[in-house]
């Protein structure tokens, strides 16, 4: 059975003759295209798309019956076309599923939950005196805060990467950009990406899939990835579950391990692997390590649900009951990043997946991650403006700062010796006070 990307708004397509109706659902190989007429005086073997942005996309190819809707078989030659169209349409639809719907993992559960802070009541220090600085593959940044690589859509991403890049550069801190395949496809989307016009001083970090390192030119994308937005660092990006329910995924992994070890080694800017909701294993981290990987972003579960968003795109009942099966698929975020930290003591972490506040900031830091990376609430804030941007990272500074301040840690590295597992002194409170209180 086939499986569509559900289209809404439809987009309108036209025919020679005067025909010309509304294409409801798209797929790698076809178009379903409706139209009043429930027959052609002519054989239908042309027809152009347009997007709202007035961007026409224009197929030749076959109606595969007569019967209504009509699957409108796009020709072998038009196929490239066609996966330029699917990209645009693809990082709309990211952008406004994220916007309007929920799609976060539904239990929310990251890990973190289950620490807490101890609270100093006596004030140890100055609030001036705090130190949120943090070194990163030979750089300083002055907040453990990276704005992580999101989904930038065609029409609003400029904006949407320009507003992001200004707000990384006041506040000192990394930005990486959302998949830039579109843009290694197409050159003319390059500036979707390319930020440093507006914001010079950015630590920028390019986004290449996975699976686009599993043909020969590689490398060379890479280094296109890297070039066309001059990058200080690359990360590949890890997102099998994503693929496998994105009907248009790439699912051809063959030899990525072995392409992945030639770009560490090849590349001039240091390789970051970069999971997307399902965590990062402690075997997985220890390959990615021995392959040459510089930093590794654990991307645990928790937040964002990309397997939900693929569901959500989907017309197949099959494919949205999987993207539901999978909401909520993955390592809690806090669980990866201890078991990682364990197994890579020394190694760069980041951590990624549901960091919504200051405070969650704070003990991705006590568990030993040099960055926590946030996504989502950063792309609602980047749809409004510049000024919500930099109230949301100022959130989560004044929470960062407050935890630090109110549980006595000068210092990130402080940190770690002020979060347990439970409650403050919980496990002092079972120590100390029996089951059965006695009556007195």
């Amino acid at each position: 059975m086939a499986e569509f990307i559900k289209l809404s708004p439809a987009l309108p397509w036209i025919a020679g003759q005067g025909h010309a109706g509304l294409v409801t659902a798209c797929a790698p190989d076809r178009l379903i295209l409706e139209s009043p007429l429930k027959s052609f005086s002519t054989r239908l073997t042309h027809i152009t798309v347009s997007l709202q942005n007035d961007q026409n996309f224009h197929f030749e190819g076959r109606l595969e019956t007569e019967v209504y809707p009509y699957h409108f078989i796009i020709s072998a030659k038009e196929r490239q076309t066609l996966q330029e169209l699917l990209g645009q349409i693809r990082k709309d639809q990211h952008i406004e599923i994220c916007r309007s719907q929920d799609v976060e993992a539904s239990d929310r559960y990251t890990g973190f939950q289950e620490l807490s802070f101890l609270p100093e009541a006596l004030p140890l220090f100055d609030h001036s005196e705090i130190d949120t600085s943090v070194q990163f593959l030979g750089r300083k940044f002055a907040l453990p805060i990276l704005i992580t690589g999101m989904t930038g859509g065609i029409q609003k991403g400029t904006e949407i990467n320009r507003r992001l890049a200004l707000a990384a550069q006041k506040f000192g801190i990394p930005m990486g950009v959302g998949s830039q395949r579109i843009a290694l496809d197409n050159a003319e989307y390059a500036p979707i990406f390319s930020v440093k016009d507006s914001a010079p001083d950015v630590f920028l970090i390019g986004n290449i899939g996975i699976a686009q390192l599993a043909d020969r030119g590689a490398l060379d994308r890479c280094r296109r990835a890297v070039d066309m937005i001059k990058a200080d660092a690359l990360a590949i990006h890890f997102n099998v579950v994503q693929e496998h329910i994105q009907v248009e995924g790439d699912r051809n992994l063959a030899g990525i391990m072995k392409s992945l070890e030639t770009i560490c080694k090849e590349l001039d800017v240091p390789v970051i692997a970069k999971e997307v909701g399902s965590g990062i294993s402690p075997a997985s981290a220890r390959m990615l390590s021995e392959a040459g990987i510089a930093a590794i972003d654990i991307g645990g579960a928790g937040g964002t649900s990309w397997a939900h968003i693929e569901g959500l795109r989907s017309s197949s009942d099959i494919v949205s009951q999987l993207g539901l099966t999978f909401r909520n698929w993955g390592i809690p975020t806090a669980y990866s990043l201890a078991s990682v930290r364990e197994a890579l003591p020394h190694f760069p972490l980041i951590a990624t997946g549901g960091i919504r506040d200051g405070q969650t900031v704070a003990k991705a830091a006590a568990l030993g991650a040099q960055f926590a990376g946030v996504g989502l609430p950063l792309l609602k804030a980047a749809l409004q403006n510049e000024e919500a941007v930099e109230q949301t990272i100022e959130g989560y500074v004044r929470g960062l700062r407050l935890t630090m301040l109110a549980s006595g840690a000068k210092t990130l590295a402080d940190l770690r010796s002020k979060i347990v597992r439970g409650r403050p002194y919980e496990t002092d409170f079972n120590r100390l006070i029996p089951t059965q209180i006695p009556n007195f």
